[in-house]
């Protein structure tokens, strides 16, 4: 037994917690794991709450494996059990249903935690504000594709507390993805002047898309593709500004560089086996609008040109070789 943890078992003896909780912290910043999970099971033990979120956090963040899938969630549980009223428990929980693909029941966890923010357990201050709360809810209203209820959300947000770097990224997205996409410029203007991201130049690009100004939407796209490297885990973003590239071009009389942009699509989307439905979609168009362009002719297909194929003469000799050298190994016993 370690030194450290005989510590722990004295504080936790006198009652001095939170002494211990500090002791296996300390543990944990020395990469120290088995110490740190050791005095935490002591004080949960010792029935100190606070240690169970904390050992839930470790595996919600930490443990490579993240405690084979579960995310901390069952400490969570544990804690709500004891503190159902823990606006800080209900948000982790959130979070752990959000990492295991659960959005709508992550969304309602919030939902939860928004109603019962007011009147919040006296003997746990949140520590996450309300403001930052309700900035939980509209991600999740995104992440689950709820574009009206986020823009709702989004317009009480600003009146509250005004707007944001993020805010304002947000609220232009959602105001494209409802089709307002003039009003969706002013906000992403303000976004991109605040910080250049990714997301913002992809949906003022889609803005411009629409309203069918494809030269300021191929300016914006063409931004994306500097990011496009630093993008590990969203095709649909990543196919988004690399197809609509191409439709841009198509529209501006850049044929060539359409097929460029569309055979760059048309690989990525094949790398990734069954594509879910819009996806598929967009490959479709992708390839039949390739193949529109082939056949109107004056396109060249340059990735197409790098495959060579032998002539007939080449291929009629390299079969007589072939055949020869059958014969040859049948005569000296081969085969």
């Amino acid at each position: 037994m370690s030194k450290q943890i005989d510590e722990a078992k004295n504080y936790i003896e006198s009652e001095n917690f939170s002494e211990a909780l500090k002791l296996a912290r300390k543990r944990h910043g020395k990469d120290d794991i088995e110490s740190y999970l050791s005095i935490l099971d002591l004080l949960i033990e010792a029935d100190y709450l606070p240690a169970l979120e904390e050992k839930g956090m470790y595996y919600q963040y930490y443990d490579p494996s993240h405690d084979n899938g579960d995310y901390g969630e069952k400490y969570f549980d544990k804690y709500l059990e004891k503190q159902p009223r823990s606006i800080n428990a209900l948000c982790d929980k959130a979070m752990s249903r959000f990492n295991k693909g659960h959005v709508d029941e992550a969304l309602g966890l919030i939902n939860k935690a928004q109603e019962k923010y007011k009147s919040y357990s006296k003997i746990e201050k949140p520590r996450i504000s309300k403001r930052e709360l309700d900035m939980s809810r509209i991600e999740l209203l995104i992440q689950s594709k709820r574009y009206d209820d986020a823009l709702k959300d989004l317009i009480k947000y600003e009146n509250q507390f005004g707007s944001d770097q993020k805010s304002d990224l947000y609220m232009g997205q959602m105001l494209q993805k409802n089709g307002k996409n003039r009003e969706a410029l002013e906000y992403l203007d303000k976004s991109l002047e605040e910080e250049a991201t990714l997301l913002a130049f992809n949906s003022r690009g889609d803005a411009y898309y629409e309203l069918k100004e494809y030269d300021l939407a191929l300016k914006d796209y063409e931004k994306c593709l500097n990011y496009e490297s630093q993008i590990t885990d969203d095709l649909e973003l990543k196919t988004n500004f690399n197809y609509k590239s191409a439709f841009c071009c198509v529209k501006l009389g850049n044929e060539n560089e359409a097929v460029k942009f569309l055979n760059k699509t048309i690989n990525m989307l094949n790398e990734h086996g069954r594509l879910p439905k819009d996806l598929e979609a967009i490959y479709q168009k992708c390839s039949f609008e390739k193949e529109k362009l082939l056949k109107a002719g004056d396109v060249e297909d340059k990735e197409f040109k790098k495959t060579r194929f032998l002539s007939t003469k080449t291929a009629l000799i390299i079969l007589v070789i072939i055949l020869i050298l059958y014969v040859i190994l049948k005569m000296i016993g081969y085969g």
